[in-house]
């Protein structure tokens, strides 16, 4: 045939049944060579080989491809052997290649509403070439498509694939830490509120469970009375931040949590025969019939196949306890960046020691208020978000993961000898101070003050002030050298 074009089935090896999954692996390993395997196994799956046979079984020499693939086709582990477009045998023989590069690919991964596949998509097109022709990967520029798909405003542009599969290039990779994971929300999340007693006892607070918008079943509809206007020693009381609480450049105020550790200790009891994991002695009297009463919701209600205790859920991957261990002892880096685990890059300075970061937020110890600042000033461009953007694909239920795919760019580690460096820190510092100055009229304003109008605000101001065109100029340079 002179052209094949088509939609491939977007489905996963292992949701295939046991036979026919079989043998698709093994022409994927054995006839093309395409199986990355590892950590992408799970991953792999069955239209880039249906595009691998088609070209093979229908494609004339010379003749051309093109298929709708799923858009991690451009870019991800699962494909990187596939993108060579040099396809070979298990003996090492190639089967077949092709041209990449004839025409480019079109990433549909920014077209708005997205929502005409399951998940974003990608068209791919190859020539075949004959024995003695040299392959050429898919690799380079593509055609990006913006817009609203089907309107008026719809573009294309020139973009350039980042290969995800190459791993963090920024040594600040290894030092972004996720916080912990302290869920389900409404057994430690608390509101302060009026003690009615005459003469309440010194020390403590009188606290209600905090009911929020995003909290998820079974939780959001259980009977929280035996935990409600609860009279809990203080000492157990920690200042939380998630992302509900970050802006760029600023930080809301934190959340209330009820832990079962004290301020002073900054150690959990832990005890693998107590109730959930923890030795009742090492809490204050009223605060372990507390404990007690959430790790019997907590038992009742988790779903069948969690096995977790609740301190295993709360410090899993000891997530809580390394913030525990950098508060004990921070050392040379006695100030942490926070960012957001997902949706456009957001980051803030915390420079409280002893507030607790929740798993909405990855923490990363830093030296100085410099170090602090530069990261603040790469974090929140608009430069960084662009380069990123690509690398956070959308999920079928929507949103976008930042987790550590930022660390994939080449942020270099801040040098306070590097001209570059400092400026980047003293435009941050700049911008920081103008993002107080905004959460500052916003909370004298007549609005409610909330997470997404302080963001949009401060980025809006910035965006337009010399201190913001500065960041993006020098974060610029840094990246785009």
């Amino acid at each position: 045939m002179d052209v094949v074009i088509g939609n491939p089935p977007w489905l996963n090896y292992n949701q295939t049944i046991d036979v026919m999954r079989s043998a698709l692996e093994g022409r994927s390993k054995g006839v093309y060579g395409i199986w990355a395997g590892g950590k992408y196994a799970t991953h792999q799956d069955v239209a880039g080989l249906f595009f691998a046979r088609a070209a093979h079984l229908y494609l004339k020499y010379g003749g051309v491809i093109g298929m709708v693939l799923p858009y991690s086709a451009l870019q991800a582990g699962q494909y990187s052997k596939w993108r060579t477009g040099n396809w070979k045998a298990a003996n090492g023989q190639r089967t077949l290649g092709v041209d990449f590069t004839f025409k480019k690919a079109w990433d549909l991964e920014r077209l708005e509403p997205n929502s005409f596949f399951p998940v974003p998509a990608s068209v791919a097109f190859a020539r075949r070439l004959d024995e003695a022709a040299k392959e050429r990967p898919l690799a380079g520029e593509i055609e990006r498509w913006e817009g609203s798909a089907g309107g008026e405003n719809m573009r294309r542009v020139t973009a350039s694939i980042t290969d995800t599969s190459k791993g963090q290039l920024s040594p600040y990779g290894p030092r972004a830490r996720q916080g912990a994971t302290i869920v389900p929300r409404r057994l430690f999340f608390v509101n302060e509120v009026e003690n009615p007693t005459l003469f309440p006892a010194g020390q403590t607070v009188t606290v209600r469970p905090r009911f929020g918008s995003q909290d998820k079943e079974p939780w959001n509809r259980l009977d929280y009375s035996a935990i409600t206007d609860q009279t809990i020693e203080d000492a157990h009381l920690f200042d939380v931040h998630l992302g509900e609480t970050v802006a760029p450049y600023a930080t809301l105020n934190p959340l209330k949590a009820l832990l079962p550790l004290k301020r002073n200790d900054l150690v959990i009891p832990s005890d693998p025969a107590g109730p959930g994991g923890i030795r009742l002695s090492g809490l204050e009297r009223r605060m372990r019939d507390r404990w007690e009463t959430v790790n019997q919701l907590w038992e009742t209600n988790k779903a069948r196949a969690n096995r977790l205790n609740l301190l295993g859920q709360l410090d899993y991957m000891r997530k809580l306890s390394s913030q525990l261990d950098w508060q004990r002892a921070p050392g040379r880096r006695p100030v942490r960046v926070v960012y957001g685990s997902a949706g456009t890059p957001t980051a803030s300075l915390i420079q409280d020691q002893t507030s607790i970061i929740e798993s909405k937020l990855f923490w990363i110890a830093c030296n100085s208020l410099l170090e602090a600042r530069y990261l603040m000033a790469v974090i929140n461009s608009d430069v960084l978000r662009d380069m990123v953007f690509p690398l956070m694909s959308k999920g079928q239920f929507g949103g976008r993961d930042l987790q550590k795919h930022l660390w994939k760019l080449p942020i270099p580690e801040f040098d306070r000898s590097n001209s570059l460096h400092m400026a980047i820190a003293r435009a941050g510092a700049a911008a920081e101070k103008g993002a107080a100055g905004v959460l500052e009229e916003l909370r004298a304003g007549p609005k409610k003050l909330t997470v997404a109008l302080a963001r949009s605000e401060i980025r809006n101001r910035l965006r337009s002030s010399r201190e913001g065109k500065r960041v993006e100029e020098l974060v610029a340079k840094l990246l785009n050298p």
